[in-house]
């Protein structure tokens, strides 16, 4: 396999309350615990994470209080979520089968996430062009069950190239915040 890419330091953190103790998480936390399989999952994940709750709550949220729903239930993602809110462990992680029309496809599913706490709830939409074709396609590629080699290869640089990306990118500009009375469309 070639060389990995080195994924930029996060400094990055996202405070969460665990029965009134504070957790203070971070990527690399996340990433210990998900390892690096689907790390561009896991740094969307955690970055969405760290850019919603403040939205939420101006003080640190109890894990308890937190649910999330994704249109895209990718490992990475998941893993992320689970390590900072335990939505997954206490049945508070919802897939969606619909996304607002609009919502960028993702491997699997719609790139389209509620996070919600409080009564209140974000929903939030990956920015067009934020994950690339060229990633979707080869990412479905490889889940279909191609043995080729370079598509492995191109999978391994293009989940990297992703990690880089969403590490990076200024959250205003990567999620989008989705109205209420936005259309909503089924897919399979």
């Amino acid at each position: 396999m070639a060389e990995k890419l080195p994924l930029p330091a996060l400094a990055e953190t996202v405070t969460v309350l665990d029965h009134g103790v504070p957790l203070a998480l971070t990527l690399e936390a996340c990433r210990l615990y998900h390892g690096e399989d689907s790390i561009g999952g896991l740094a969307l994940g955690f970055r969405l994470l760290a850019w919603a709750l403040p939205r939420l709550s101006a003080a640190p949220l109890e894990r308890g209080e937190i649910a999330f729903a994704t249109a895209f239930p990718g490992p990475g993602l998941t893993d992320a979520v689970e390590m900072v809110t335990r939505a997954r462990s206490r049945g508070m992680l919802t897939v969606l089968n619909c996304a607002p029309a609009g919502a960028p496809e993702g491997v699997y599913g719609r790139m389209y996430f509620e996070v919600s706490a409080r009564g209140q709830v974000l929903r939030v939409m990956l920015a067009q062009g934020a994950v690339s074709e060229a990633f979707v396609r080869t990412g479905r590629l490889v889940k279909a069950g191609s043995l080729e080699l370079a598509v492995h290869v191109r999978w391994e640089r293009l989940k990297r190239e992703l990690a880089q990306a969403v590490i990076a990118a200024d959250p205003e500009k990567l999620f989008v915040l989705v109205p209420e009375t936005c259309a909503i469309e089924r897919f399979p």
